[in-house]
């Protein structure tokens, strides 16, 4: 007994697991014993189903594609000039030229039946009451445009309609062809010119064709496939006694399907399909009794199986299951808090061998991932810090301002007006970048930079564009980071006005506040723009999305970035197609505080309110 439990006990999992392993595989054999006849006979059922539903399809497939073979020889045939010159000719007022046509067609039709061996014979009608026909003659005088056959096509309206029997209809064959071995296919006949009913045209095919197609097919011993026209009437069917005892009725419910019934003490199993193109049923139906014949002996042995072999298999699953699935669901619980974020589980590990070993790398791997979240987020801070005195240090030429100011004195002294603009422009422009170090400035400077900038380039491209700003009075106060909106307005003009085709170009700058506190800051032109896909693109590179080796939007991506480094994840910039063309860049900012991001603390703000 003590050994039995060392060997099922053992603390090495890999043989604890073989053992129970064997155990569980001979008790799931025993099982399988008991429920191995009702799994074979569901098999053959299924396998008895699938089968005739192939089958069926196939057969389904084979009919639709010899009736749309007809179709288009009745189409031709209607569109063939000599067609249709005969079917409108006036018998009696143009003899000589209805014989000639006659003549010609009764030739054509003639070609058709000896390229097609199974069209046993071909009927043109006219709306005018003559007709023409390879191998049949009209049994009375009556007009064949009364036949049955006839108003069925008409009302088609150049479908072909598909007649599954010749009982009563006012034609002959001359060599007397049974009713029952032919199914005959008419098609309207319109003018090619007047889009008018000239007549009908009638095929009928020899059902020796069909047959060919279905008559080897067998499901089983007794199973096999026939075909129902649209009203019920059998088309074909091979030899047989069940046929004539299904209801037509048990099809019209659905256009397809299956169930079973029971005809003569029998139970069936029929599967049926209607084409949606010659509106004919196709039914395979099979004796589900004589396919399931012989599980009988196997369902009484697997009963017998099944009642030795559960108690066993039963015992054998409690132990294995305790031993494995504790720990195991154990350390599965604590990884799923891990995914959701919670890095501080730890897998509480008294046990040895391999599940041991899984609680220790799942420790090992939660501490890593600490210790390398840490170090990227002391990473990405020290790159965004050290982007952002990249760009102060770009931005910082104090000699050049001063520079700029002597100049402007001198183009005074020599009154060179155009100069003196220039130059004063251009110095407000470095004197607002500078703002004594400052990062935060109004919009009042902010937009009297954006002037500058742009008054400049108008001196540089004089009737290149024209700029519009506009910012509510009441929101000239309010702090913003320095140069957000110069970057995208050189944008502006680069890449969208001085790469579009026209003339001259706008850029519109609108400050607004959007309910509830939220500063919306908008920079539009109308150049040669962006598409959504290249709008989205760009965004994506914005929000660290996509990150391509060569980035060129590198002033766009520090004004984003610095936004949400002062003010957090919920603002920024964002790009999107203008509605008449151009491009409209989109900054949110929010109209009081920004977060601190250089503190743990979340709640620590510095109120920056507009006044």
């Amino acid at each position: 007994m003590k050994n039995l439990q060392e060997l099922l006990f053992t603390k090495n999992l890999r043989r604890s697991f073989l053992v129970f392993t064997f155990m569980a595989v001979l008790s799931v054999t025993l099982v399988l014993t008991m429920t191995g006849s009702r799994i074979y006979i569901d098999s053959i059922e299924e396998h008895a189903y699938a089968s005739t539903a192939e089958m069926q399809n196939q057969v389904q497939k084979s009919v639709d594609l010899k009736l749309e073979d007809i179709e288009k020889t009745l189409k031709l045939l209607g569109e063939s000039r000599a067609v249709q010159g005969y079917l409108v000719v006036d018998e009696e007022r143009e003899q000589g030229k209805r014989v000639e046509l006659e003549t010609e067609v009764r030739n054509l039709l003639l070609e058709y039946s000896a390229v097609h061996r199974d069209y046993l014979n071909i009927v043109l009608a006219s709306s005018l009451g003559h007709y023409l026909s390879n191998d049949s003659y009209r049994i009375q005088k009556q007009d064949l445009s009364e036949e049955k056959w006839y108003q069925d096509a008409v009302r088609a309206e150049g479908r072909p309609v598909v007649i599954s029997t010749s009982i009563g209809r006012n034609l002959q064959d001359w060599r007397n062809y049974s009713s029952d071995s032919y199914v005959s296919v008419a098609q309207a006949i319109y003018g090619t010119k007047s889009q008018e009913l000239i007549g009908v045209a009638l095929i009928d095919l020899d059902k020796r064709s069909i047959q060919s197609l279905v008559g080897d097919i067998t499901l089983g011993q007794t199973g096999f496939v026939f075909i129902m026209d649209s009203k019920g009437n059998i088309l074909y069917t091979p030899e047989n006694k069940v046929v004539y005892r299904i209801n037509p009725a048990w099809f019209l419910e659905a256009q397809s399907g299956s169930f079973k019934c029971r005809i003569q003490e029998d139970q069936y199993r029929i599967i049926y399909n209607q084409s949606e193109y010659t509106r004919l049923t196709t039914v395979g139906l099979y004796d589900m009794g004589k396919t399931i014949e012989g599980v009988s002996r196997v369902q009484r042995v697997s009963v017998l199986l099944a009642v030795l072999c559960c108690g066993v298999a039963l015992v054998w699953s409690a132990l294995f299951s305790k031993t494995i699935t504790t720990p195991i669901s154990n350390l599965s619980r604590l990884m799923k808090r891990a995914q959701t974020g919670d890095l501080t589980v730890r897998f509480d590990n008294h046990y040895q061998g391999e599940i041991g070993q899984l609680g220790d790398a799942f420790n090992a791997m939660v501490d890593k991932i600490n210790e390398l979240l840490r170090l990227v987020y002391a990473e990405q801070k020290q790159k965004r810090e050290a982007e952002m005195k990249i760009l102060r240090e770009q931005i910082k030429p104090h000699f050049l301002y001063n520079t700029l100011d002597s100049i402007q004195w001198m183009a005074k002294r020599y009154q060179a007006k155009d100069i003196v603009e220039t130059v004063r422009a251009l110095s407000n422009f470095f004197r607002i970048c500078l703002s004594s170090g400052k990062e935060y400035i109004t919009l009042r400077e902010e937009m009297s930079l954006v002037r500058s900038y742009l008054d400049v380039q108008k001196f540089r491209y004089e009737d290149l564009f024209e700029y519009e700003p506009f910012c509510p009075e009441e929101l000239l106060g309010c702090e913003v980071p320095r140069l957000i909106i110069q970057p995208l307005v050189e944008n502006a003009l680069y890449h969208g006005i001085k790469e579009s085709d026209q003339e001259r170009g706008n850029i519109r700058i609108r400050i607004e506040k959007e309910e509830p506190d939220i500063l919306l800051i908008l920079v539009m032109d109308d150049g040669a723009g962006m598409s959504a896909k290249e709008c989205g693109r760009l965004n994506k590179i914005l929000r660290m999305e996509e990150r391509p080796e060569e980035i060129r939007a590198f002033g766009v991506r520090n004004v984003h970035d610095r936004i949400r480094f002062s003010y957090g994840e919920a603002y920024g910039l964002f790009y999107r197609p203008g509605t008449g063309g151009g491009t409209i860049a989109e900054i949110r900012l929010p109209l009081k505080g920004r977060r601190d991001r250089n503190t743990e603390e979340k709640d620590d703000v510095e109120n920056r309110d507009c006044g």
